[in-house]
């Protein structure tokens, strides 16, 4: 595998590299902000990697996410030195048309090779086409990190499948960088954990610069890696069935030549994978704190068949929202109401631009702005979201009752799902006691969601001092409901917000 880079470097000895760099600087801020100022993303997230099988596969994972924001790609140096993983992440790039993710980088190790390097290097990277260059160009790692953090219109989340080299050299030219990081989740192993991890080992000191620099630190890793799941012959079938670029990616590097092999000898595990899982769907797994670390924590899954299936569903193609009679749907401050503008761009860039579609319909069908409305747009979202699929495709029970104001979960239900009264595909049982919960189906799968005591607790705090204050339901109380819920809606993450439990129903022939 040959590098498009030139011996591995970037120009920038002569008059000329330092005029490239300064060029190329300005090219990737001018290219950053158009990207920002257009995107209707959620969370900014700067991938790093070492370009293994597994990272390529994580990549497809996080790149086919709709409501992601990837800033950059980061190379290290690990199983793919990281001009080869450059020029191979620019390749993936150009086959998936992300050609506006920026990619830098790192410094090349001191240490030998692993001696598994070919497992990466020797696929059929050829196969997605000649390496298009950004056109922003290539960027040193370090530099490109600290830059893209501080452009971000909020904290990043870094999310690390290799070494933590690239991170701890940004680091220390720019200590500040650690404030501008929201947190950090890595396919690695705990400190003081023995044995350690390949990602670890492969540069000590750089995990021990991460850890005095006090980042909040999710380790994300199989305690028992051989009960991860095997990317097989099987597994390759289904997601060949599966309709997205990204799902055709994975094939592609998997069914011919040496990704072939691998998998035909059964070593390839859903490995680095568990990072883009972990953030797409936590619920996969528990987060328990580390024993002697301050702001680390580790991240491990609950059930590989749930991981397996988690995997499938994010690969396929995620619909948006169709607008019916609008021509476009309404983002820009002039057309909302001045509280709501105030807050529009925070609530896209925080939780992205379907939430923000499902919210705003949900409360025009409401006919107020309110928090448990709200709250049944982030639940019905996030199912969506779990089985990755469009609106209309689940059948949906709402525990929530008839009674307001929790019964105004269900309209967000429907928004959010497409599920609706008119298509027979949403119901209210009143034989259960009502609770902010709902199940949701999909085929033989069934997806339980129920909003987490802490956040039940704040609904009911806010309101019941909005009532004390406003001496019951006043117009002014209900004036002051619309701030609140604006809060709730902003500050509430569907991601974290309910207690998820799934569990796959056979159903008899």
């Amino acid at each position: 595998m040959t590098s498009i880079l030139n011996n591995g470097r970037l120009p920038g000895g002569s008059i000329r590299g330092r005029m490239w760099r300064r060029l190329s600087r300005g090219l990737l801020l001018f290219g950053l902000l158009t990207r920002l100022a257009s995107a209707h993303d959620g969370p900014s997230v700067i991938v790093d990697t070492d370009m293994a099988s597994d990272d390529v596969r994580a990549l497809a994972l996080l790149l086919n996410c709709p409501y992601l924001n990837v800033l950059a790609i980061v190379t290290s140096d690990g199983v793919c030195p990281p001009d080869v993983g450059a020029t191979n992440a620019c390749r993936l790039l150009g086959f998936l048309k992300q050609s506006d993710v920026a990619v830098g980088l790192g410094r090349k190790q001191t240490a030998p090779p692993p001696s598994f390097r070919t497992n990466a290097t020797a696929l059929d990277w050829d196969k997605l086409g000649e390496p298009r260059i950004p056109r922003t160009g290539l960027h040193e790692a370090a530099s490109l990190i600290r830059l893209m953090a501080k452009a971000a219109p909020d904290p990043i989340v870094y999310l690390c499948l290799g070494p933590l080299s690239n991170l701890a050299d940004a680091l220390e030219g720019d200590p500040g960088l650690a404030a501008r990081i929201r947190s950090v989740l890595w396919y690695g192993t705990p400190p003081k954990v023995s044995p350690a991890g390949w990602n670890a080992l492969r540069d000590e000191a750089a995990r021990e610069k991460v850890i005095a620099a006090g980042l909040r630190v999710e380790v994300v890793y199989w305690p028992d890696e051989t009960v991860a799941p095997v990317l097989d012959d099987a597994l390759l079938d289904e997601i060949a069935g599966l309709d997205s670029p990204a799902a055709e990616l994975v094939v592609w590097l998997h069914s011919t030549g040496r990704g072939a092999e691998l998998v035909r000898a059964r070593h390839l595990r859903l490995w680095d994978d568990l990072v883009a899982l972990r953030f797409l769907d936590p619920a996969l797994g528990t987060l328990t704190p580390v024993a002697g670390q301050p702001n680390w924590s580790q991240w491990t899954p609950a059930d590989p068949a749930a991981v397996r299936r988690s995997f499938c569903a994010l690969l396929r193609a995620f619909p948006e929202r169709a607008t019916v009679i609008m021509a476009e749907f309404p983002v820009k401050p002039q057309d909302l109401l001045p509280d709501v503008r105030e807050s529009a761009a925070q609530i896209i860039s925080r939780h992205g631009l379907e939430e923000w579609k499902a919210a705003v319909l949900t409360s025009e069908l409401h006919r107020h702005l309110g928090t448990y409305s709200i709250v049944g747009a982030k639940m019905g979202l996030r199912a969506r979201e779990r089985f990755n699929v469009a609106l209309d495709e689940l059948r949906v029970e709402s525990h929530a009752g008839l009674k307001p104001p929790l019964s105004c979960l269900n309209d967000g239900l429907q928004t959010a799902t497409g599920a609706s009264l008119g298509r027979g595909t949403i119901s209210v049982p009143t034989n259960v006691p009502p609770a902010c919960e709902a199940i949701f189906r999909y085929g033989e799968r069934r997806l339980r969601l129920s909003l987490k005591p802490e956040f039940a607790r704040r609904i009911a705090e806010d309101m019941a001092a909005l009532e004390k204050k406003h001496g019951g339901l006043t117009p002014s109380y209900f004036q002051e409901v619309r701030i609140v819920s604006l809060k709730h809606w902003l500050n509430f993450d569907r991601n974290t917000m309910f207690d998820e439990s799934e569990e796959v129903i056979r159903i008899s022939p």
